[in-house]
């Protein structure tokens, strides 16, 4: 917290992979907040990680534009994990991955390897 606040030694982040796979002990709220990441992407598995306190402390940081994640969340549920195609691998069919591109400008893609879904966001 110390290094949170009151003031934010650490900035802001464009790109932020969750801690932990998104356990709900990990993604301190202080943190996750004060980092004001514009895209995150949680490392989850199908039944490790993915935890709804951890992914609302996320989904929930000021200027949050997309949360990705790696597996759909058995224990998110319908109401904690994101559409289906911001998911790698929303069924244990077949294992995909995300992959992040970053330039020098600033601008960045994340692309869903499994739907092939790309979403860019320009630089600040």
């Amino acid at each position: 917290m110390s290094i949170a606040c009151p003031n934010n030694l650490i900035g802001t982040v464009d790109l932020y992979l969750t801690t932990h796979h998104g356990l709900a002990q990990s993604n301190a709220p202080v943190i996750v907040h004060a980092l004001k990441p514009r895209v995150a992407i949680m490392n989850n598995g199908p039944t490790k990680g993915g935890e709804p306190a951890a992914w609302q402390v996320v989904r929930d940081s000021p200027g949050l534009q997309d949360l990705w994640q790696l597996h759909h969340s058995v224990a998110g549920g319908r109401d904690h994990n994101v559409a289906e195609s911001m998911i790698a691998n929303p069924d244990e069919s077949a294992a995909h991955y995300l992959k992040a591109s970053a330039w020098r400008d600033g601008r960045f893609t994340v692309t869903n390897s499994g739907n092939g879904v790309t979403k860019s966001y320009p630089a600040r």
